[in-house]
């Protein structure tokens, strides 16, 4: 599996997801997979309640539009 125009890999989770998120806000939609090295290998997270709480205080915090996860 490789990223597309509407499928992005992320292997950690920090703030630069947050264009990707916009870029797709802004476009026509998409996924983001955490966990997933450039190259499309699994890497998985070390917690997973912790990644999510991450990623909704990430868009809570720098995104004003509503953004559902």
């Amino acid at each position: 599996m490789r990223e597309t125009r509407n499928l992005e890999f992320k292997e950690t989770i920090t703030s630069t997801f947050l264009k990707t998120v916009s870029a797709f806000s802004n476009y026509d939609g998409g996924i983001i997979l955490f966990g997933v090295d450039d190259d499309g290998n699994i890497k998985g997270l070390s917690d997973i309640i912790k990644a999510c709480l991450d990623i909704e205080t990430y868009c809570e915090k720098w995104i004003t539009e509503t953004v559902f996860i």
